[in-house]
């Protein structure tokens, strides 16, 4: 009996090989959909990460995020630092903590780099940070740089004239006219200014930032002061009674206290004091104020918590913040 072989039609091959090149195609379309999804969601994880952890840096000072970097330790950092470059390696399998309050997840891995962008002096930082990733077993990566500025911290608060400020006297902007005044020694009298003038306040050869408060409601009451070039009369005549500009007067006390009876003014609403520094390479000096250590209250009744400063009416020594104020170096204030 001989048996014959059965063929398989050339069309069911056709149609067979097609099948099997279509799943094929839809095969790797899915694979290469899945790579993508999976590289966009983790580019997005990545970009997320590096967004909060450079957040987290713009909250500290210059000196804060040196002192961080130095204090980092723990299980899954790799860090290497020297003077002028700050490098740190934090694999997200490994490290259970946060970085610059920021969760690394598993198979991330975080590559970050702050390197002194000026030879002389550490007044910038440039930061670079790279995370690497897995999808499906490629290695992908997400970089963004920015840069790190040390503060340029005043001697002291600048004035606040936000209506906060002047609650507690009773004043609010929308009531009263808040006008800042200083000195002019060439016309020897007060005249107008506005708070981007340099030369408002300078408490260190004792000039009190200085305002002038004048009612709204008081029609023309300004006006017997003030001329239209700005220039400001020391007395005036009001229905015969003579008035001196100084009952309008008010300075501003930054945020201070007073240790081994030594004067600090504080940086922000916190208790940090703000010192002088320098830093000196090659002959040369950059001379920098930074924050330094807490300096406790005066007392309860002149603690500056929250605030910036306060505003208090020239001369009034009964009050527990100008009288302690004017005891200081930075006393008795320069009126003229």
């Amino acid at each position: 009996m001989t048996i014959k072989k059965r063929t398989i039609p050339i069309e069911l091959t056709f149609s067979l090989v097609i099948i099997v090149i279509v799943i094929s195609v839809i095969t790797l379309i899915c694979l290469d959909l899945s790579y993508k999804i999976e590289s966009t969601n983790k580019n997005i994880d990545a970009s997320v990460i590096a967004t909060n952890i450079l957040e987290n840096i713009n909250f500290r000072t210059y000196d804060g995020f040196n002192e961080y970097v130095q204090t980092l330790t723990g299980t899954g950092i790799s860090k290497t630092v020297d003077e002028s470059t700050q490098n740190i390696v934090i694999d997200g399998n490994d490290f259970n903590e946060t970085f610059f309050g920021t969760q690394i997840p598993k198979d991330f891995v975080v590559n970050f780099t702050a390197s002194r962008s000026n030879e002389n002096f550490d007044i910038i930082k440039e930061i670079t940070i790279n995370i690497t990733y897995k999808v499906f077993n490629k290695r992908e990566n997400f970089e963004i740089s920015s840069v790190l500025e040390r503060e340029n911290i005043e001697e002291c608060n600048s004035p606040v004239t936000t209506d906060t400020y002047f609650q507690d006297l009773g004043f609010n902007n929308d009531e009263y006219e808040i006008i800042p005044i200083k000195y002019s020694k060439t016309l020897e009298s007060f005249v107008t200014t506005n708070k981007n003038d340099p030369e408002w306040y300078n408490y260190s050869v004792k000039r009190w930032a200085k305002v002038l408060i004048f009612s709204r409601d008081t029609e023309n009451f300004k006006d017997l002061f003030v001329d239209e070039n700005g220039n400001i009369k020391m007395q005036a005549n009001y229905d015969n009674i003579v008035l001196d500009v100084t009952n309008y007067i008010y300075v501003w006390i930054p945020n201070f206290s007073i240790k081994d009876d030594i004067t600090y003014f504080r940086y922000g609403t916190s208790k940090r004091a703000i010192k002088m520094d320098f830093q000196y390479l090659n002959s040369n000096y950059l001379y920098l104020n930074r924050v330094g250590e807490e300096i406790a209250n005066i007392s309860n009744e002149c603690s500056f918590d929250g605030i910036y400063g306060v505003w208090k009416k020239l001369g009034d020594e009964n009050d527990i913040y100008y009288q302690n104020f004017n005891k200081t170096k930075y006393a008795p204030i320069n009126i003229y």
